[in-house]
């Protein structure tokens, strides 16, 4: 379980370089590309915005995340989804995106503060 840049999906690089709306993750999740199955975004720290998402390909799943120190989307990390049932795949995906907001936090908190207009 560990960050597969060599297999990162390669639409990573045409996403926003800020996070993104559930619809573009149900956009990417139903494109024509045979080799992913699904997407669900995690709600992200402002409302309406996915600041994480899974992306359950063929025999993997990555959990996308945000990097809002890069500005770019990254692979946080992906695991095997071989043998496990629809559920666990999300249970396992959420675990791995609740595990990078903990980690994230004061990252995008800095980057938030950067955005906001002086008062």
């Amino acid at each position: 379980m560990t960050d597969d840049s060599e297999s990162s999906p390669s639409f990573l690089s045409s996403l926003p370089s800020q996070p993104i709306t559930d619809g573009i993750v149900k956009q990417i999740g139903e494109s024509d590309n045979l080799k992913i199955r699904g997407t669900m975004g995690f709600p992200g720290s402002s409302p309406g915005t996915i600041e994480a998402f899974l992306l359950n390909m063929e025999a993997k799943t990555h959990v996308i995340v945000f990097d809002p120190g890069a500005e770019q989307w990254r692979v946080y990390k992906s695991f095997k989804t071989e043998g496990m049932s629809h559920q666990e795949m999300v249970n396992r995906a959420s675990e791995l995106a609740n595990e990078w907001f903990a980690e994230s936090l004061s990252d995008r908190i800095a980057a938030a503060e950067e955005t906001e207009p002086d008062t």
